[in-house]
C-alpha cells in the first residue's frame, strides 16, 4: 500500500512495454491467473486452525472475512419473531439489555436478549436498508446503554399517524337555565395515517412523495348544550338518551380493550399501506392470509400462552411502541409495525406467508 504523501500514478502514465502478439498475452495471463491462485490456496492450506471448509472460497470463510471487515452485510442472520433462530446465528441471545437507537428522527429505547443488533432493529420494527450507514456494527451484540445513530440513506418507506381534531358544536335547550352549559358529547380526534416516500442523502431528507391518505377513525364532535329557559319555568324534561349518551361514552373510552374490534376496517387500512409501499395483489393475498391466521385481523387479539397481541402477533406486544404509543388500540400503528418487520425479516409478505406455511409461525 503506498504511503500517505505517495503521488498515485494514472495508469496512461505508465511506462510503455513492448506489444506482444495477442495470443501470447493471452496465454501469459492466463498462466499469471493460475499461478496466483494456487499459490494462494496453498498458503491458506498451511495456516493454524484452517480447513476445506474455512478456505473453500464459495463458503463462509470468504463471507466471514468480508463480514469482519465491514461490520454489516447485505442480509444479516436473523432469529424468528418467536425467538426460535431461522438461520445461523453466531452470538446465542443473553440477558435482556437496555438501548437507544436515534432514527428518523425520533429516540426509540429498545430492551432486547437478541444476540445481534440486526435481531434488536428487526423484532422492534425498525427496517435498516443496504446503503443506510448504522454507528455500530449489525452483527454486534447490543449492549447496556449503547446509543445506536442510524443515518438513511437512498428511498424510504414510511408511514405516519396524524390526528383530526374535532369541531365543537353549540346546541340551544329549555332543559337548562340560562347561563347553565352541559357537554352532551365528548369530542374525539379522529386519526389518518399518511403512507410515504423519502428520499435521504447525507442523513438529511430532501424530499418526500405521499403515497397514501389513510383515513382510520372520523372525528366526534364535540357537543354543549346551552341553557335558554327561564329560571321561574320548569325545565323541559331531559332529551332521550343525552346524559346516558355520554356516560355510555366515558364508560366505553375507559375500559380495557377485549374481544372483537368493531372500529375501521383493518383490512383496508392494510391494503392501502401495502399499495403504498410499491407491493402487488399478490402480497395483499399473502398478507391478508398471514393476518387472518394470526389474529383475524382483531387489533385486540391476544395469545393466552405466549401473550403476542395486535394483528400481526407482536411478542411481546409492547414491540410495537417503535411504531406509535397507541399501539395497543390503534390498527394502523399495529400494522405499521407488522410489515416494517416483515419487509426487514421476509422482504414481502409472500416471504413471510410461505415461511408460516412451512414452519407454522413468522
Amino acid at each position: 500500500m503506498p504511503s500517505g504523501n505517495t503521488t498515485s500514478r494514472h495508469r496512461a502514465d505508465a511506462p510503455v512495454a513492448t506489444t506482444l502478439p495477442r495470443p501470447i498475452r493471452r496465454a501469459i495471463g492466463a498462466g499469471g491467473l493460475a499461478v496466483v491462485l494456487a499459490g494462494s490456496l496453498a498458503f491458506a492450506a498451511t495456516q493454524p486452525g484452517s480447513s476445506a471448509e474455512q478456505n473453500d472460497l464459495t463458503g463462509t470463510g470468504v463471507g466471514s472475512a468480508a463480514n469482519s471487515l465491514t461490520g454489516r452485510t447485505g442480509v444479516w442472520d436473523q432469529a424468528s419473531r418467536s425467538g426460535e433462530v431461522t438461520r445461523d446465528v453466531l452470538d446465542e441471545a443473553g440477558e435482556p439489555v437496555t438501548f437507544t437507537v436515534t432514527v428518523d428522527g425520533r429516540d426509540v429505547e429498545i430492551t432486547s436478549n437478541a444476540g445481534t443488533l440486526a435481531d434488536a432493529l428487526i423484532d422492534n420494527g425498525i427496517v435498516v436498508g443496504i446503503e443506510d450507514n448504522v454507528s455500530v456494527p449489525m452483527n454486534g451484540v447490543p449492549t447496556e446503554g449503547m446509543d445506536v445513530q442510524i443515518e438513511r440513506v437512498g428511498t424510504q418507506h414510511g408511514t405516519e399517524t396524524e390526528a383530526i381534531p374535532f369541531e365543537t358544536i353549540e346546541r340551544e335547550t329549555s332543559s337548562l337555565e340560562r347561563g347553565e352549559t352541559r357537554t352532551e358529547t365528548e369530542g374525539v380526534d379522529g386519526t389518518r395515517v399518511i403512507a410515504y416516500t423519502a428520499v435521504y442523502e447525507g442523513g438529511d431528507e430532501v424530499s418526500r412523495t405521499t403515497q397514501a391518505e389513510i383515513l382510520v377513525s372520523e372525528p366526534v364532535d364535540e357537543v354543549i348544550l346551552i341553557g335558554t329557559a327561564d329560571p321561574a319555568s320548569e325545565p323541559a324534561p331531559a332529551t332521550s338518551g343525552s346524559s346516558g349518551s355520554s356516560n355510555s361514552s366515558s364508560s366505553s373510552d375507559d375500559s380495557a380493550p377485549s374481544g372483537s374490534y368493531s372500529g375501521s376496517d383493518p383490512r383496508g387500512i392494510a391494503r392501502s399501506m401495502v399499495e403504498a409501499r410499491g407491493w402487488g395483489g399478490d402480497q395483499w393475498s399473502c398478507l391478508d392470509s398471514l393476518w387472518q391466521r394470526e389474529s383475524n385481523w382483531n387489533p385486540y387479539a391476544q395469545n393466552p400462552s405466549s401473550g403476542a397481541y395486535g394483528i400481526p402477533q407482536s411478542l411481546p406486544g409492547t414491540k410495537m411502541a417503535s411504531a406509535g404509543s397507541d399501539w395497543r388500540t390503534n390498527p394502523a400503528t399495529q400494522i405499521t409495525w407488522g410489515l416494517n418487520y416483515i419487509e426487514g425479516r421476509y422482504g414481502t409478505p409472500c416471504g413471510a406467508w410461505s415461511h408460516s406455511e412451512s414452519v407454522g409461525w413468522y
